[in-house]
């Protein structure tokens, strides 16, 4: 049988599971989206902070006045989206690693 169809342990929760594989970490994809869900929350500060950072740049440079008006506004979205993705990587990791319960002694 496949290690899939016999299920495993989670090692944050310690449920049971079936029907799915662990993650790298063994971790269950429930235990897993809460932490993506924590993460993504906090992850929109320093996404609105850039973009906001930004469109002051913008402002004080008087680039609003510009032909290339919607070039600076699209910049401006995409690297607040990025400053999105790369913090909510960051405090994924972050809170994972703070969340996570240690193995018990031996």
């Amino acid at each position: 049988m496949s290690a899939e169809a016999e299920g495993f342990t989670c090692r944050q929760c310690g449920d049971a599971i079936k029907g799915e594989t662990p993650d790298r970490r063994g971790w269950c994809k429930a235990c897993r989206r809460k932490v993506v869900r924590r993460a993504s929350g906090a992850a929109v500060v320093p996404g609105v902070l850039v973009a906001a950072g930004y469109f002051y740049m913008v402002d004080y440079f008087d680039l609003f006045k510009s032909n290339f008006l919607i070039v600076w506004i699209a910049l401006g979205v995409a690297l607040g989206y990025v400053a999105f993705k790369i913090a909510r990587r960051v405090l994924f990791d972050v809170i994972r690693a703070r969340t996570a319960r240690r193995p018990a002694a031996r």
